[in-house]
Formats: structure tokens, sequence, C-alpha cells
């Protein structure tokens, strides 16, 4: 409700005036409420709807570092249930509480306008749970990194965060990839990406290039063929990346899966990137003072 109409109700109870521009005010606050949380659950179930496969694997990958999902949310259908069940009951609740605000005839203003309040600042803390949980599934999600083959980027424990909407894959992104069209049903991979479609990957003298530049030392012929097998190539030495697929690997090239042995990713499968660390602190990317420490002289 707008400041100006809080003024004048209270104005009104303190000179205990019962007005009906008062009721009328707090009634098409409700009714507005209502309408834009049925446009809201309208909104939420069919995006959800359109994008279940994606959230599904974005809700495993951030109920680890959120909350044990084992224990207390179980599966990620569960977790949009209860999400959309909360946003149903508070829908419910204003349609309840427009009804009984037209069918009093007669309602004691500071009355009402306590229980309003009361309702205000329920809806207020519900919205921002819901706000961030939305955040949380559809655009920003907290990772934790488990292994180390991505050392000395990321660590074992270390907590990211995890961009994938309208994600768009790129050179040298640190994404995450499901895991489950590659060896492991269970997991999702963190790793960089050093090859885009159209790139040039060659094999030479047991090494690996991508446009001319060594990206693998010590690369064997197995894994070489393991890359170009899986995008139907055989017995060559230079290949051009096929569109959407993409030459993934880890920055700890002796303790990494990576393309090196279930071969390029396609793009369906790479969920999002790896914009920021935020724990620990130690290796946070900026001092208390806000400034990156790459620009820090050490």
């Amino acid at each position: 409700m707008k400041k100006i109409y809080r003024k004048y109700i209270d104005e009104a109870i303190k000179n205990n005036y019962e007005s009906k521009t008062c009721q009328d005010l707090i009634f098409k606050d409700v009714i507005f409420d209502s309408c834009f949380r049925f446009m809201f659950i309208l909104l939420f179930l069919i995006y959800s709807f359109l994008n279940q496969e994606i959230l599904v694997k974005i809700t495993n990958i951030s109920a680890d570092t959120i909350l044990n999902h084992e224990v207390l949310i179980n599966s990620a259908a569960f977790y949009f249930t209860w999400i959309i069940i909360l946003l149903i009951i508070l829908f419910i609740a204003n349609i309840l509480a427009t009804i009984l605000l037209k069918c009093l005839k007669k309602i004691n203003l500071k009355k009402i306008y306590r229980y309003y309040k009361i309702y205000d600042l329920l809806k207020f803390i519900c919205s921002i749970w819901v706000i961030i949980n939305f955040i949380i599934v559809y655009v920003i999600t907290p990772v934790t990194i488990d292994g180390i083959s991505m050392e000395d980027s990321y660590y074992n424990n270390d907590k990211v965060l995890l961009w994938h909407f309208g994600y768009k894959a790129d050179s040298n992104d640190v994404v995450v990839i499901d895991a489950s069209n590659y060896g492991d049903s269970s997991s999702f991979y963190i790793k960089r990406i050093v090859a885009i479609p159209g790139d040039e990957i060659d094999y030479s003298e047991n090494a690996l290039f991508v446009n001319d530049k060594l990206v693998c030392q010590k690369l064997t012929i197995s894994e070489w063929n393991i890359i170009i097998n899986s995008v139907g190539f055989s017995n060559c030495e230079q290949i051009i990346i096929p569109e959407n697929k993409y030459l993934l690997l880890g920055d700890n090239r002796n303790h990494s899966s990576d393309s090196r042995y279930f071969g390029l990713v396609d793009k369906k499968d790479i969920i999002g990137k790896i914009i920021l660390r935020y724990y620990p602190f130690n290796r946070f990317p900026f001092n208390r003072f806000g400034i990156p420490k790459s620009l820090i002289k050490q």
C-alpha cells in the first residue's frame, strides 16, 4: 500500500473516524495483491513447465549447498511443489480476506487495520523468501565444488555461484555440465571450455592444440581418438569443432575426467558458467574494500 494511503488511514484511526474510503483502500490493496499473485503463479508454472528438465538439474545442484536434499526436500519435484503451494496459499488467503471485507457490513477500522498490518508483514516475509528461491533456481545458483580437477583455479569444497539464465557458452568459461550422458549418471562436472564450434583442434607430437595454441601436453592417441570419435571422425590429426559441440578440460590436467575420456560435450548439457567464488573468504576475489585482488600489487 502506498505511503500516502497508510498516512490517511492512520489519521482516520487516530481521530476515531470510520471512513468508507479507508475500507476501500484496504480492499483494493488486497484485491490488487490477489491479482498479482495469481499472475505470478501462472507465469511461474508456465516457465517451470517449459524448462522443467534444466530446472530439475539446477535444483539438484543447489540442494547440497543450501539444504541436505536427501533429508529435507528429497527431490527437485517436491522442491518446486512446496514453493507453488505457498504461493497458492497466499493467493487463497487474499481472496478470503477480500470476501470477508465485502461481506461484513460494519467493520471496526482499527481492528481490521491491525490485522492488515500483520497480513502485510507476513506477505512481505513470504515474498522475499519466494524471490530468493526464484533467483536461486532460475538465475544464479550456489554450488559446492567436489574434487580437485580444477585446481589451481578452484579447490575442493569451494563455494561458487553458477549463472545459468540466458547463458551462452564461450571459450575459456568455467562451466558446469550434466554428466549423465558421459558415464556418470549421478554427478555434475566443472570444467573449462577450451574450444568452441568452428575452432580447429590438432593432435601433434602427443599434444593437443587449439587454433595452433598448446592446451594439453601428453595426450595419448587413445584419448585423441575418443575426442574425434565422439563427433564421427577417425584416423585424422586435425578437425574443426562441429556446431553445438565443445571441448572441455580440467585445469588440473593430471587429475581430471574431461573430453579426453568422454569426448566433446553437447551444448544442451552445459548448464551454466561459474562467475564468482564466495567461500572460503581467503580465496574471495576481492579485498575488504571491494578492490579486485588482481589489481593489488603483491
